[in-house]
């Protein structure tokens, strides 16, 4: 019987700052962590190191070294795993203060002896899902790819220097955040390899309970769900679908879309086709497979690839999903604590308990003045027109109470500051900020909760893509004014404003498009939108024509760049085209 053999997917991260001159940032109680990982007189090359509480899992670069910044003071446990034996941790204990930089070295001297083991399947798959955590907070996916960067959210200048950088397009290949994103998806895929390895291996021990073949599917969605993430920000990833490494040369993975996308659609349909029926929303089904599946065709389908025969696939498993969920008839009970379990318009949500390293961090990131700890990403100015039917902008200073038809404007825009126990009315519209997860009624909600879940994948979203599938095919037929028309009664509490049957396929397509804006804001959708619809440098310009900072998008950045460290240690990687 073969035993399992841990070894690491090797992408090394550069840590860099910017030479971008992007104004005073607010100067936020944080410290600075650097660590030095040495395995004998060398740098420990493919360690990771992460932090309890956690802040970001990370690689150490060529020197050894990593650098956590803007991390809160207070005590901290830094953890380092050698690639070769990721069942040992080496660990230290530190106390970092305000503005301090905290300088520590882990001196190994030697490997320590390699030991075979039987994998614990069903504990592996746990941890994979426990570790989308990281990827999809709202400090992460949502803040530095979603709505940053469009015509919903930008990054507050006065606070965080990195976002400002992404969301005004200053991008650089040894930007920390473009390098830890990359790290941290391909620390986690190697994790999905070694437990498809391991399964499909038949020599190898599994538990009686254990159905290889479902719980490969699962693996297979998760490996399929984080190409799609990478696909998406960096166009053109690295492509590995093993743990096993051939040490005898330099790195050597395939570097092309189709290829990428050929592998996220062969993961998926294995998916669909052996996954369970039903599942709790937390863990995927077959509908969940075949809702991801048709997100990755809508995306072949639109820029840069237009392979338009893939609407008709999207039509295909959107069509199956539909009718076998529904939509909640509050729009602000989708998000409560109370309804994230038993949730009937939740396909697929990343949980988290609020627990010592799986609490989510809505509210902390952004939120209503006085509730957010650091107001990072702010509302751009005109988003809440949109709500409005653009009849008219708010004037400032703003008459209250706001009577707007769209009751998801309420539930999204948080039109007031909170002082205590008491809640502000913001005449002053620059002060109103992205609101979606609290609990309980306004005005006395409760928004300190740390265990918001993120709902990934909902009907309102399937509803949305099957009428834009079917409009790119047939037209506005009588199934896609059904589906936009769901969503938007759901908004509007009445059929009085459904989108009538008088609209050309162009002007169809710009209804979705809006209204998937307003539905979807805040959820991380909103950027992917623009640039399989070619409408994201629209978007910037109209952007930079109505404001004083300009952002500086050049065509080639709808993606980002591959990270720099990863084409200087790998010789056969490919830097995308313009940087």
């Amino acid at each position: 019987m073969k035993k399992i053999v841990q070894y690491i997917l090797v992408f090394f991260v550069l840590s860099s700052c910017s030479d971008n001159d992007l104004g005073e940032v607010e100067d936020l109680d944080s410290g600075t962590i650097e660590v030095t990982v040495l395995l004998g007189d060398n740098a420990a090359i493919g360690a990771t190191v992460t932090t309890d509480p956690e802040t970001k899992t990370k690689i150490v670069n060529e020197t050894g070294v990593v650098v956590f910044n803007d991390i809160p003071p207070g005590e901290y446990t830094v953890k380092v795993i050698l690639s070769e034996v990721p069942d040992f941790i080496y660990f230290q204990e530190i106390i970092l203060a305000k503005d301090e930089t905290k300088k520590i070295i882990f001196e190994i001297p030697e490997i320590p002896e390699l030991t075979e083991q039987d994998l614990d399947v069903a504990s592996w798959l746990n941890l994979s899902y426990k570790n989308l955590q990281g990827i999809f907070d709202a400090d992460a996916y949502l803040a530095y790819w979603g709505d940053t960067g469009t015509d919903i959210l930008k990054a507050n200048r006065m606070v965080d220097g990195t976002l400002v950088e992404l969301d005004a397009y200053y991008l650089n290949s040894q930007t920390n955040i473009i390098n830890d994103v990359w790290a941290e998806h391909y620390i986690q895929i190697r994790n999905i390899n070694l437990g498809i390895d391991y399964l499909i291996d038949s020599s190898n021990i599994v538990a009686d309970n254990i159905n290889r073949v479902e719980y490969e599917a699962q693996f297979k969605f998760l490996r399929g769900l984080l190409y799609f993430n990478l696909i998406k920000i960096y166009g053109n990833p690295l492509l590995s679908v093993t743990a096993e490494i051939d040490l005898s040369g330099p790195p050597n993975y395939p570097q092309n879309p189709n290829t990428t996308y050929t592998q996220i659609e062969e993961d998926l349909l294995f998916a669909v086709q052996n996954l369970p029926v039903s599942e709790s929303n937390d863990r995927a089904n077959q509908l969940t497979a075949r809702a991801l599946l048709a997100k990755v065709y809508m995306t072949m389908a639109g820029f840069p690839l237009n392979e338009t025969s893939k609407y008709a696939n999207a039509l295909e498993h959107l069509k199956i999903i539909q009718g076998q969920y529904e939509l909640i008839a509050n729009y602000n009970s989708i998000f409560k604590e109370e309804n994230e379990v038993s949730n009937s318009e939740i396909l697929f949500r990343i949980a988290y308990d609020g627990e010592e390293n799986t609490s989510s961090s809505f509210n902390d990131y952004w939120g209503p003045i006085g509730v957010t700890e650091r107001d990072a990403l702010v509302l751009v100015p005109g988003f809440a027109n949109s709500f409005n039917n653009m009849a008219a902008t708010f004037n400032n200073p703003v008459s209250f109470p706001i009577v707007i038809e769209d009751n998801r404007f309420e539930n999204s825009i948080a039109t007031f500051s909170v002082s205590g126990s008491s809640v502000v009315n913001e005449e002053n519209p620059d002060n109103w900020r992205p609101l979606k997860w609290y609990n309980g009624e306004l005005p006395n909600a409760d928004f300190s909760s740390t265990s918001f879940d993120y709902p990934l994948i909902r009907y309102a979203d399937i509803l949305l893509l099957l009428a834009e599938a079917e409009n790119e095919i047939n037209g506005p037929t009588a199934l896609a004014y059904d589906a936009i028309n769901q969503v938007r009664e759901r908004a509007y509490g009445n059929n009085a404003n459904n989108i009538t049957s008088n609209l050309n396929q162009e002007e169809f397509l710009e209804a979705i498009f809006l209204e998937r804006k307003l539905e979807l804001c805040f959820e991380g959708h909103r950027r992917d939108d623009l640039i399989r619809g070619e409408k994201l440098q629209e978007v910037i310009d109209d952007f930079n024509n109505n404001n004083d900072f300009q952002k500086d998008f050049q065509p080639h950045e709808y993606v980002w760049p591959i990270p720099q460290s990863e084409i200087n240690l790998n010789p056969n990687a490919i830097q995308n085209p313009g940087y």
